[in-house]
């Protein structure tokens, strides 16, 4: 490889983000809704020669990073824009694994009800609490020019289908966490408590303060099991996203274990898994995922070609 060829700290972060969120996905799919995994399961799963599948977590990440890759000079979210986008992608192909919440919104958006309307529809009126904007945020930190505004702009990508606050705040957590990863060091240790002093600096609601404080409390300590029952694993927003900056604050410079350990955690596996892969590649860069992964990840180079593109408009504040 040249040295013109040798990508750039920048692409090199960003293709982090990307690919660890798509394996992560990709890997944890054939293992969601269990109880646990353990770890014969998943070494099979890892030494498999099938191709690796992402599903609709990695399928709507792509839309939103697309989204902000055309939107150079513009304002970063365009809500009545992503809100069509992510509902064409689910009727272009349903049957990457939607849940009925996520169907009943794009069909309704697709139909022509507004989406702050149709973001309304379920839970009687207050909108979804699930962890569906959180899955897809991660590539809102590469536009973003610090934490504080990366929550804010996760905030708006996720009120087109998650009007519940916990939606909406589980977003912000995954972006503001994503954010803080990018910007962090490899070379030097991460400091967990510094990280979470940052999270919650961010995040001020009662509820997700308590969960940062769980996070803190298992760090280092607890099994995948174990932090699971503690913190919780489904698919819902406050169940999971803290699941997710655990599985990274244990293992920051580690993609590979970041990710076993979100599985082996069971229950939203893929969700799990695939925002704790974004974390931890993102601090570390594309290189340190297992090879032999990202060979068999659908996409892989078309993935990693997007997050070139989304790393030319990282603030260079950053």
């Amino acid at each position: 490889m040249t040295t013109s060829d040798t990508p750039s700290p920048a692409s090199t972060k960003a293709r982090g983000l990307l690919l660890g969120a798509a394996v992560g996905d990709a890997l944890g799919a054939p293992f969601e809704g269990r109880h646990s995994v353990d770890g014969a399961q998943l070494v099979r799963q890892e030494r498999s020669a099938e191709a690796l599948r992402y599903t609709d977590d990695t399928a709507l990440t792509l839309v939103l990073a697309r989204h902000l890759a055309e939107r150079r000079g513009m304002v970063a979210v365009d809500e009545d824009t992503l809100a069509g986008q992510l509902a064409r992608e689910w009727r272009r192909e349903p049957w990457r694994g939607y849940g009925a919440g996520s169907r009943e919104v794009f069909e309704r958006v697709l139909a022509g009800t507004p989406w702050a309307e149709a973001s309304k529809v379920s839970f009687a009126g207050h909108g979804s609490y699930g962890n569906g904007a959180a899955m897809r945020v991660a590539p809102i930190a590469l536009v973003s020019a610090g934490p504080t505004h990366a929550a804010e702009l996760a905030r708006k990508s996720a009120v087109v289908t998650h009007a519940h606050r916990h939606g909406q705040e589980g977003a912000a957590l995954q972006a503001c966490a994503a954010f803080l990863a990018l910007s962090s060091d490899p070379a030097s240790p991460l400091n967990r408590e510094a990280f979470l002093g940052r999270l919650g600096h961010t995040i001020e609601h009662t509820e997700w303060q308590s969960r940062l404080d769980q996070v803190r409390r298992l760090i280092g300590t607890s099994s995948p099991t174990f932090a699971a029952s503690q913190l919780g694993n489904d698919a819902t927003a406050v169940a999971s996203v803290p699941l997710a900056v655990l599985a990274f604050l244990q293992y920051p410079d580690r993609p590979a274990e970041a990710i076993r350990y979100a599985i082996r955690a069971g229950g939203d596996t893929d969700t799990i898994a695939s925002m704790a892969g974004a974390l931890t590649a993102a601090r570390t860069g594309a290189q340190a995922i297992p090879p032999e992964w990202l060979a068999r990840l659908e996409s892989a180079s078309d993935i990693g070609d997007l997050a070139d593109t989304l790393a030319t408009r990282t603030p260079s504040s950053r």
